[in-house]
């Protein structure tokens, strides 16, 4: 009998990419091949290409070219790529890398299947009929919410790589939320371009609310975070609703971009710096554990050195509890890529390094209330006599850790005791599990 071809897949980017990994491994298995974790066991490895930025395009590349090397290492071995990257560039991907043996766009599973030489017939595609091969981490799991966006921020090639607004029916995710649920999952991480608006396309109206209370129904769900609200979505009154809910974390993640007025203006934002203020300040003012996470971006076209210090003062002033950065990249069609006054790589990478050692000695300060107090924490590794997992104040991978000096047991929520803290790790001791 013939062995099963079998695929892995390497992804880049954000965990919307996760997200879509997920689903192929899921339409791989469903379609008669095995999904494997490691590419020396795999006959077929996918990536999973990033195109947000230039850095993120440039890594895509060098992973492709990489997986070329792979492919030539073994006779019969075939490499592919999809992604946000080869939606919008594809035609060019394929002419500068012909050794690729595909070229997909986001969600082209039907195209893809038939050249892995599988029936696209064979998909079941109920979530339901098939638990995830692929593990966000011990104990979490991404939840996807929507796709694309509508928000037609200038600087963002978003919308040409994943479209406008689409928003998942809400029975669809209740099933696949309770699938997650009994596979393990403690947190669910709701993703989207822009989570404010889910709904709004296929019901008229906000549903995120209502999502929530129907998800904090779930057994064994003890934590729902959000991704990727768009400030000028966020008024009060709708952190207000959503912080009822009891299951959701005290975590607003508020990419502010900037905090220039005129900045904002050029960017089209449709908010301005004392409306995002407003926002934050109701936030605290619900939850007195309220975390808020934002991002910023440096170099901007027209980011001269004051409009800049009143980006460094505004973050200076919030205190946000935590935070990234990234220079500003010209994408390929979006309106900002026609301006003037283009900032200096140089300059805009000191200002770079100037927000992030302001925002170091903030996350430190933050920290510090912590010493001595028992904090929930769910553990996601462990190594030797180590393990490390997060906080209600931590998204994975982009926040802070807490690292505990023995070993504790996967996907669990756990008491620690917080003895020292730096920028971005806090470490203690486990209580009783």
């Amino acid at each position: 009998m013939k062995r099963k071809t079998r695929v892995a897949i390497t992804t880049l980017g954000c965990a919307k990419n996760f997200v879509d990994s997920q689903r192929l491994a899921r339409e791989i298995r469903s379609a008669g091949a095995e999904f494997v974790l490691q590419p020396g066991r795999a006959d077929v490895l996918v990536v999973n290409t990033c195109g947000f930025t230039g850095d993120a395009r440039e890594e895509s590349v060098n992973t492709l070219l990489e997986a070329v090397g792979w492919k030539a290492r073994k006779p019969g071995r075939r490499a592919m790529a999809m992604g946000c990257f080869t939606q919008r560039d594809g035609t060019e991907i394929a002419k500068e890398i012909p050794e690729l043996d595909g070229v997909f766009g986001i969600g082209d599973w039907t195209t893809m299947l038939e050249a892995l030489e599988l029936n696209p017939l064979k998909r079941n595609g109920s979530f339901a009929s098939l638990s995830s091969p692929l593990s966000a981490g011990p104990g979490y799991a991404y939840l996807r919410i929507s796709d694309g966006c509508s928000m037609g921020c200038s600087f963002c090639s978003i919308p040409q790589m994943r479209g406008y607004l689409r928003s998942e029916p809400m029975e669809k995710l209740i099933v696949e939320a309770k699938v997650l649920s009994e596979a393990g999952a403690r947190e669910l991480i709701l993703i989207g371009q822009e989570t404010t608006s889910y709904g709004v396309d296929i019901y008229g109206q906000r549903m995120l609310p209502e999502l929530l209370w129907r998800l904090n129904e779930i057994p064994h769900i003890h934590w729902l975070r959000l991704l990727y609200f768009h400030p000028p979505s966020t008024t009060p009154k709708f952190l207000e609703d959503i912080m009822r809910v009891p299951k959701v974390c005290p975590y607003l993640d508020f990419p502010i971009e900037h905090a220039s007025n005129r900045i904002l203006k050029a960017m089209n934002r449709r908010t301005s710096c004392e409306r995002m203020r407003e926002t934050i300040d109701a936030f605290r003012a619900m939850r007195a554990d309220a975390c808020v996470r934002t991002s910023v971006m440096v170099g901007f076209p027209g980011e001269s050195p004051e409009v800049f210090d009143e980006l460094y003062r505004f973050m200076e002033d919030v205190q946000f509890e935590r935070a990234g950065a990234f220079v500003y990249s010209p994408e390929p069609g979006t309106p900002a890529a026609e301006l003037p006054n283009v900032v200096e790589q140089g300059i805009a990478l000191d200002r770079l390094d100037k927000i992030m050692k302001l925002q170091r000695w903030i996350c430190r300060r933050k920290h510090e209330p912590f010493v001595g107090k028992t904090v929930d924490v769910l553990v996601e590794r462990t190594r030797g006599a180590r393990s490390w997992g997060r906080t209600m104040w931590d998204a994975p991978e982009i926040d802070a850790e807490v690292r505990m000096d023995a070993p504790v047991t996967l996907g669990q929520i756990v008491p620690v005791k917080i003895q020292s803290v730096s920028a971005y790790e806090l470490r203690g001791v486990a209580g009783e599990i």
